[in-house]
């Protein structure tokens, strides 16, 4: 026993005086280091995709969240070449936005184009939980709500108002809102209803989902979507379709598909 301990030390002795080097570092002082492991081939590294600044946790495809636009932060989302849209961060807390449709504004339609502008103050009371209020235009009729009584000038659009609460983070989110409308003439015969939501699925891919219901005690109308969107650090695309009982049902039984393109400035 007492010869095989000589002989490690011994061995320990030579090494250290040639700089052998065990895993990462030299056993024992000077000399060039040599490695153990020479001869070895060297682990590979696992590539890995780059995972993307995620900018877009503001917005959904058309509602907002109640998670703010950072000062002088914005964007522009074009969705199906017609409709444009803009929303920019006045203060950390105070945000505007608003939109144009190229077809309606093209067409001659009663009433002008389609355009809609918003004003929205949130901000965040904790890092998971996010409140705000907005107020909104929209120049196109709601598919129901205030009745027009017979022989009266049907007003062009309407206007509304929502408070939200956003729980999540820009990653992971739910967003319920709430609000009424009024065409200028009569309130909503029932509350406006907003649910939005994002899920991180991928390093660069998002599960996201809208739902929009406007209440009336005899004809209630629903939009839904769902869709995905890939994440960019300044580009976003948005893939899905919208579907609804009224219009977009006409023109596939799943609804319309869409596709937009988000561009921060």
């Amino acid at each position: 026993m007492l010869v095989r301990l000589l002989t490690l030390v011994g061995l320990l002795s030579v090494f250290g005086s040639q700089g052998v080097v065990l895993a990462d570092g030299p056993l024992g002082a000077g000399g060039a280091e040599v490695s153990l492991l020479q001869g070895y081939p060297k682990r590979l590294g696992t590539s890995r995709i780059r995972r993307s600044k995620n900018t877009y946790g503001s917005h959904y495809f058309l509602s907002f969240s109640a998670i703010p636009l950072k000062k002088h932060v914005g964007f522009y989302k074009n969705t199906l070449v017609s409709l444009n849209s803009v929303a920019y961060g006045l203060t950390e807390h105070l945000s505007v936005g608003g939109s144009l449709d190229l077809v309606s504004l093209i067409r001659a339609r009663e009433g002008g184009p389609i355009y809609s502008g918003r004003l929205q103050l949130s901000g965040s009371i904790s890092e998971i939980v996010h409140i705000g209020i907005s107020a909104s235009y929209v120049n196109t009729r709601v598919p129901v709500g205030a009745e027009v009584p017979e022989g009266t000038e049907e007003p062009s659009g309407f206007v509304y108002g929502m408070a939200m609460l956003t729980v999540g983070s820009i990653n992971n989110q739910i967003t319920i809102a709430g609000g009424w409308t009024h065409d200028g003439n009569n309130a909503g015969r029932g509350p406006l209803l907003n649910v939005g939501g994002a899920v991180r699925i991928f390093a660069n891919v998002m599960l996201v989902t809208e739902h929009w219901i406007f209440s009336d005690p005899e004809n209630a109308f629903k939009a839904h979507s769902f869709g995905t969107r890939i994440l960019g650090d300044e580009l976003a695309i948005d893939i899905g379709f919208v579907y609804d009982k009224v219009y977009t049902k006409k023109i596939t039984p799943i609804g319309l598909p869409f596709l937009s393109a988000t561009l921060n400035f």
